[in-house]
C-alpha cells in the first residue's frame, strides 16, 4: 500500500509540471488576407477566445496593420503569444481608419472576412463557423476580404 502511495505521489510530483507546460504553451498566429482591393487605410482585426459568445461585435483583442508589406492584394502578418486553444477573427478592411465598417443601405462599402472563410449569410458568422484551432508553435489561416459594394 505504502509504495502505491509513494508510486502516486512520485507520479504527480513528475507529471505536474508536464501537464502545466502544456496548459500554458503559447504559439503564432500566422495570417494571409487575400483580395486586399486598394493600399488605403490598414486591415483591423478583432481576435475572440477568451468569449467566444461576444463574436464578433466584441473581440478580446483588436489589432490593425499597415498594408505597406502587401504584395498583389495579399499581405501577411502574425500574432505572437497567443495561449493554445479556439479562436475566430473578424477582418475590416478599414480604408478610411475610422475603425468602422462603413455601409450604404445595409450593405458594406470596405471589405470584411472572417477566419476559415464561411459562406456568405444575411447575418454575421458564428464562432463555430469560423474557429479554428492554436496548437503548435506556428498556425497559418488564410482569409479572404469580400467587397459588396462599391466603395472607394
Amino acid at each position: 500500500m505504502k509504495r502505491i502511495l509513494l508510486f502516486t505521489l512520485l507520479l504527480s510530483l513528475v507529471s505536474g509540471p508536464l501537464l502545466d507546460a502544456q496548459s500554458n504553451s503559447k504559439g503564432t498566429i500566422e495570417i494571409t488576407f487575400n483580395n486586399i482591393r486598394n493600399q488605403d487605410g490598414w486591415i483591423t482585426i478583432g481576435i475572440n477566445h477568451r468569449n467566444p459568445e461576444n463574436f464578433p461585435r466584441n473581440a478580446d483583442i483588436e489589432l490593425q496593420f499597415e498594408k505597406n508589406g502587401m504584395k498583389d492584394g495579399s499581405l501577411t502578418v502574425q500574432v505572437r503569444d497567443q495561449p493554445y486553444g479556439m479562436y475566430a477573427i473578424s477582418v475590416l478592411d478599414d480604408e478610411n481608419r475610422d475603425l468602422e465598417i462603413e455601409m450604404f443601405m445595409g450593405i458594406p462599402r470596405e471589405g470584411f472576412g472572417f477566419s476559415t472563410n464561411p459562406p456568405f449569410k444575411l447575418r454575421a458568422p458564428r464562432f463555430e463557423e469560423c474557429s479554428f484551432e492554436v496548437n503548435q508553435p506556428v498556425t497559418k489561416i488564410s482569409i479572404d476580404l469580400r467587397y459588396a459594394g462599391k466603395g472607394r
